[in-house]
């Protein structure tokens, strides 16, 4: 990946709900697209880039 996902992350904006972050498409897309590739661990992932797991896990469906 030519940019890291991590700097993405800083574009995070305010949810509707309180704690609740909105990512930036790309953000999620990136993600996605790391986790589609064989030998990766979504859970180290997730845990790289600050979010939780079943998070990512949604974002695949």
């Amino acid at each position: 990946m030519g940019t890291k996902v991590s700097d993405m992350q800083k574009n995070v904006t305010p949810g509707r709900r309180k704690g609740c972050p909105n990512y930036p498409p790309e953000f999620k897309q990136q993600l996605v697209a790391a986790s589609c590739e064989p030998g990766i661990s979504i859970s180290k992932l997730a845990l790289e880039n600050g979010i939780n797991a079943n998070l990512l896990f949604k974002w695949r469906q």
